[in-house]
């Protein structure tokens, strides 16, 4: 084999390699370097329209140009060849003023060229498509992360207002579930206008409350995930749950409560199957069940493990090999085991 070939083979084999690991982002961001433009053009090429005037006044400006530029260069050459009665006479030439014109042309045309090349890199890798426009996979799991960190925010301001964390459902004196806990925090996602069309005396799934409930709330819904509506009544999806030790049942959490540290326990994470709908009020799963290994448990749409929302408001990305009994600790918000540093 030619010498010149095996890096070329070393690197498709390493690209290989990452994507079946499921870090598919140098491979999306050279197909997108590489042929990203294309679709670019595709998508902007339809929209151009062309303004026949201005191309006229362009073309006008660069005859005009063009002349002045020959007149003037014509006139310096001859003052300096007038000082120097020794040099054959000669006057400044059409072609030389034509090169000169090129040249601005080209340095005006690089100039253009390099931004729109800087411009579309950008756009490229921070676009959420890859080279054949399909989401990228780091894309859509920073956005479910991101999806997250709104719903932390949410809990939190929630927690500002109530002292504790919302219950995982609210249930009238008969035990019948009313809503749950992702209705609770839409003020803190600034979701007012929503929140305004809910009847809080009447069960979520009332029919008075039924087109609030069918409005997809974009932060509970996983760009991973192409489920969401629920089959037969409409209702818009949840593809995130509460963990339910801490935001399950009625009995709301203080934050002193979870004396495991705030950093150190789930609150809720993704959900790959069993979706309910988010107005639910029971929509919480047992970290207890593992990651991807039971569709009543936590998972998600992304290869190797799934995104949580720990108490202190971050995300990580849990993989599904991490140790069960670590993961069970990061379940339990007051079970008193010890986690040693880097263990998830």
């Amino acid at each position: 084999m030619s010498r010149p070939f095996v890096p070329l083979l070393v690197t498709i084999a390493l690209l290989v390699l990452l994507s079946c690991a499921g870090l598919v982002v140098p491979i999306d961001l050279l197909g997108n370097l590489a042929f990203g433009w294309v679709f670019y053009l595709r998508r902007v090429l339809p929209g151009v329209t062309v303004d026949w005037p201005g191309v006229a006044m362009a073309a006008l400006c660069l005859v005009l140009f063009s002349a002045g530029s020959h007149a003037l260069l014509g006139w310096l050459y001859g003052q300096i060849r007038a000082k120097d009665p020794g040099e054959e006479a000669g006057r400044w030439r059409v072609r030389w003023t034509s090169s000169m014109v090129a040249v601005v042309l080209l340095m005006f045309v690089a100039g253009l060229s390099a931004t729109g090349i800087v411009h579309q890199v950008g756009w490229l890798m921070d676009s959420r498509m890859t080279t054949f426009g399909i989401p990228s996979l780091a894309a859509r799991r920073a956005q479910s992360s991101n999806n997250l960190k709104q719903i932390g925010l949410g809990l939190h301001a929630y927690e500002a207002s109530h002292a504790t964390f919302p219950p995982g459902g609210m249930f009238d004196a008969l035990g019948r579930p009313m809503h749950g806990w992702m209705t609770m925090i839409l003020p803190g996602m600034d979701d007012f206008g929503l929140l305004e069309q809910i009847d809080f005396t009447i069960p979520w799934d009332d029919p008075r409350n039924r087109d609030a409930f069918r409005t997809e709330v974009s932060m509970f819904q996983n760009p991973g995930i192409d489920l969401a509506i629920e089959q037969g009544t409409g209702y818009a999806l949840a593809h995130y749950a509460g963990n339910v030790h801490v935001v399950g049942g009625d009995r709301p959490r203080t934050p002193d409560s979870i004396r495991d540290g705030l950093s150190n326990t789930i609150v809720g994470g993704e959900v790959a199957a069993g979706f309910v709908p988010w107005g639910a009020a029971t929509n919480w799963r047992d970290p207890a069940l593992g990651i991807n290994r039971s569709p009543d448990g936590f998972g998600g749409p992304f290869p190797g493990g799934a995104n949580f929302l720990l108490g202190d408001g971050s995300v990580r990305f849990l993989k599904d090999s991490i140790d069960p009994e670590v993961f069970r600790a990061l379940g339990t918000p007051d079970g008193g085991e010890a986690i040693a540093p880097g263990a998830y």
